[in-house]
């Protein structure tokens, strides 16, 4: 687990008066149970080195934040909230959660010092968690084809066939697929290769080390999360495969004009990719009891439901799979892609960020990235291969003026919204020792809405509340009995923006419209239905203002009501879309064979020319797309 240097050096600090409020609301916030310590200066100072690797302003807004609810209680109590006994403040933390404009700053706060406390090691451990320990790490052949970048001779030019930029679900693929053809291919990761001793379990750790985030601006603030490591999102995400739905591809032919992607035509390459990827349904002991709950109130509504088919023969539930797989039973790119491209002669430099696109020509020739010393490298190819993701590929196409005299770089992105419930019930779940998403209900599919499993380890379960204090640790206190789910929407348009953002990270510009939200709050209740009908004595849900449901009369008034975008507390992992396919080069940025209509030789391969929404996890889909791309790169190149 994380455990922070209490005083880092550089880290700016608060001012005293300014410390002694904060640790006042964090000592309310998380005051411990018979279980669970308390939140302490130890807590505190890590919130502090957090917001500092963020960045100096995320410093600047904590320490404003602070001030603000420490000062909110002096009009009614004529005291700062430091001041007050521990009834008053536990009162206060109730008013600020109801308060539209206290809430968001205490919940910033909240989020922020449940993130690192309950990761400490002697937190986790109090809780059930199992410390990840691996020794005598295995170190297969291959390796001698990575390359740390920072290792290499900067004058000596990189000389290769097919250079490809990004090592996940795009990436890898196509850079397999092209080596199994012959050709000599280079992989550059900006990220790290990690290995499974990497993947202890922390929380605060793997959002560090192994995540890219983004945030969407508009009427609900909702994170974005991808992986930043060889492996891209697969290294981190839950193993869920799916094939992209017959709908959607029927609704890509529409749009397109085209037969390309009829369920027919892609039949071939969901087949390859599934067989690379070992893809078998959930070991039942492995989902856990879970799968009882699920199946038992869908039976008695008369839904469809199923185990998920996953990326991960012989996996037992244990660990949790966003924060890496600790077994290596997740077959993502890292494992099932790349190291069979290695053996093949292709060469993987990490540490190198790419910069700029070569043009020699009117044609892309290669590429310039730049180490962790600051160096830039050199890349030439006969094909540039773009697989950053549908944020950092716009991005780098915008920073570099590329391929845009469409107009649709960076537009026409959907993220599946996707929010939390949960369902208190008498069994025990024990949700931490099993597959995070192991089992679905795949009736809703048709109307937007997956209702799946999402079972968090310990050290992640106190982020789902939104409560503070005595609340907070009475919630904790029943997880052992509560079954979690995600609910995923496909968006209502494809209306999101990406633009550079501060510091050159990605901004995501995007809406949620009337139909996302009441799409939302229908999965809402159809999973709050499934869970009474399968015995739950409480409901909660990831909203500002319904939270907790104890009976079916609350119920009742929860379907009826109308939610607003910015009560639902949403994340995305799937963004997609933001360079579109089709075959007018006024009205699209890549063709059919994936490569840019405006600079010949550099091809996009990753979300980015997934049309979405999916309604599903997008992982096979862009492998599959992927896979198909490398067929039409190869004949180019011949």
């Amino acid at each position: 687990m994380l455990d922070l240097d209490p005083s880092p050096a550089g880290a700016p600090a608060l001012d005293p008066r300014t410390r002694r409020a904060a640790l006042a609301l964090a000592e309310a916030i998380v005051p411990g149970s018979r279980t669970v310590r308390p939140a302490d200066e130890r807590s505190l100072a890590q919130v502090e080195e957090v917001a500092a690797r963020i960045s100096p302003w995320a410093s600047r807004l904590l320490s404003g934040f602070v001030e603000l609810l420490d000062r909110a209680p002096i009009p009614t109590t004529g005291r700062r909230f430091a001041d007050l006994d521990g009834a008053a403040q536990q009162a206060q933390l109730e008013r600020f959660e109801r308060d539209p404009v206290l809430r968001t700053p205490l919940g910033v706060l909240a989020f922020a010092l449940k993130f690192v406390h309950f990761d400490r090691l002697d937190v986790y451990e109090s809780l059930g968690g199992k410390l990840n320990v691996v020794q005598h790490e295995e170190r297969p052949r291959y390796l001698s084809q990575v390359v740390e970048a920072s290792a290499w001779d900067a004058n000596d030019e990189i000389e290769c066939e097919v250079v490809v930029v990004g090592t996940g679900a795009g990436g890898a693929v196509v850079g397999k697929e092209l080596a199994d053809r012959g050709f000599a291919v280079a992989f550059v990761e900006e990220g790290a290769l990690h290995g499974r001793s990497s993947f202890t379990g922390s929380s605060v750790q793997a959002h560090f080390d192994f995540y890219r985030g983004s945030l969407t601006l508009g009427n609900a603030a909702m994170p974005i999360f991808m992986g930043r490591l060889v492996g891209g999102s697969t290294a981190i995400n839950t193993g869920s495969c799916f094939r992209t739905p017959p709908w959607v591809l029927d609704r890509w032919c529409e749009d397109i004009g085209t037969d390309a992607f009829t369920p027919e035509a892609m039949r071939p390459y969901f087949e390859r990719v599934e067989r690379q990827l070992q893809v078998e349904e959930a070991n039942a002991k492995a989902v856990g009891p879970i799968a009882d709950v699920i199946a038992r109130g869908c039976d008695a509504l008369g839904w469809s439901h199923r185990r998920m088919m996953r990326n991960a023969p012989g996996c037992m539930g244990e660990g949790f799979c966003d924060f890496g797989c600790r077994t290596d039973a997740r077959k993502s790119t890292n494992l099932s892609y790349i190291p069979p491209a290695l053996e093949k002669g292709s060469m993987l430099f990490t540490g190198l960020r790419a910069t700029r696109v070569r043009v020699e020509g009117g044609r892309a020739v290669g590429i310039e990235g730049v180490d962790a010393k600051g160096r830039t490298l050199r890349v030439r190819a006969d094909a540039v291969v773009f697989s950053g993701g549908a944020l950092p590929t716009p991005l780098f196409l915008l920073q570099q003026g590329l391929c845009n005299s469409s107009g649709q770089v960076g537009r026409n992105l959907t993220v599946h919204p996707s929010g939390g419930f949960a369902g208190l019930l008498d069994e025990q779940l024990d949700a931490h020792k099993h597959i995070p998403q192991g089992y679905y209900v795949d009736e809703h599919l048709r109307d937007g809405i997956l209702i799946n499993a999402a079972q968090p380890d310990v050290n992640f379960t106190a982020i789902f509340f939104p409560e503070t204090g005595h609340r907070l640790m009475e919630h904790l206190s029943h997880a052992d009995r509560m079954a979690f789910f995600g609910v995923l929407i496909a968006d209502h348009a494809a209306s999101g923006v990406v633009r550079p953002g501060p510091g050159g990270l990605p901004l995501a510009r995007y809406s949620l419209a009337r139909e996302d939200v009441a799409r939302i709050h229908d999965g809402f209740v159809r999973t709050g239905e499934m869970l009474w009908a399968a015995g739950a004595k409480r409901l909660f849900m990831a909203t500002t203002s319904w939270r907790v449901v104890r009976d079916r009369a609350e119920w009742r008034r929860f379907t009826e009501a109308r939610l607003n975008a910015s009560e639902l507390m949403l994340t995305s992992y799937h963004p997609l879309g933001t360079c579109k396919m089709g075959t007018d080069p006024k009205t699209s940025v890549v063709g059919l064979d994936h490569e840019t209509h405006d600079l010949p030789g550099l091809f996009l391969v990753d979300a980015s020319t997934v049309p979405g929404p999916l309604g599903v996890n997008p992982q096979v889909t862009i492998m599959a797309m992927a896979t198909r791309a490398a067929e039409r790169i190869a004949d180019k190149l011949r």
